[in-house]
């Protein structure tokens, strides 16, 4: 029996999900050091904060509910009674960081290269190959990669819950997010050809998250210097 679309999607993320990535391993551990905690919040900070970027491009292109749906997702990261990128900024102070410094910066080269190739897929190619990278590639990562770091960061690391808030709140959320991008694949692309770049970029998208977190991991964690 040939596989469904939504199969094949969530196969081809699977094949490089940062939930198995070396450093999420360690984290779960309770053995990744504060430092890498807070240069993670960092990085995630720096892509989140450019990302209406991307799917403002997308809605320049997409039929009406997937352009609802991706307004009502950026609304959502920003609104400034509860702000996403406030809940990035609380955990990396939470691990010693400099909330000041942070905002100064523009994150690693290997956050910066992820970004662009977002950004440049939701510009160049049609619409739904942006929501294969964003959506399904990239945002329905959370739920399984959230959830495995939460008892670490409970019971090892001993954090309180207002600084975890990024996690347990996405590992909620963001199956419906995820799930939105996998639905308006499902529903708009019908031709094996659409398809076909759904998948690609989903498998491309779920490569260049895990090449984000080896930035992370060797600048962080491991004393590699990549800013210098």
């Amino acid at each position: 029996m040939a596989k469904s679309f939504r199969r094949e999607l969530e196969e081809a993320v699977l094949e490089r999900h940062c939930a198995f990535h070396p450093m999420t391993e360690k984290w779960a551990r309770g053995e990744l050091g504060k430092k890498a905690m807070m240069g993670w919040a960092v990085e995630q900070y720096h892509w989140v904060r450019h990302m209406s970027e991307s799917a403002f491009l997308v809605c320049s292109k997409a039929p009406d509910d997937v352009v609802y749906n991706e307004i009502d997702n950026v609304h959502e990261e920003t609104d400034p009674e509860h702000s996403h990128l406030d809940m990035m900024l609380r955990f990396a102070k939470a691990n010693g960081g400099n909330i000041k410094k942070i905002k100064a910066g523009e994150g690693l080269p290997t956050t910066r290269s992820w970004l662009a190739w977002l950004i440049n897929v939701s510009r160049q190619q049609p619409w739904y190959c942006g929501i294969a990278a964003t959506r399904v590639g990239t945002e329905s990562q959370s739920p399984m990669l959230y959830s495995k770091l939460l008892p670490a960061l409970r019971d090892v690391y001993k954090f309180n819950e207002p600084d975890i808030e990024h996690f347990w709140l996405h590992s909620e959320v963001d199956i419906e997010h995820g799930g939105r991008g996998f639905d308006a694949l499902v529903k708009h692309c019908k031709s094996s050809e659409q398809k076909a770049a759904c998948i690609h970029f989903a498998r491309e998208s779920a490569r260049m998250r895990w090449f984000h977190f080896d930035g992370i991991y060797l600048h962080y964690e491991m004393g590699y210097p990549l800013t210098e």
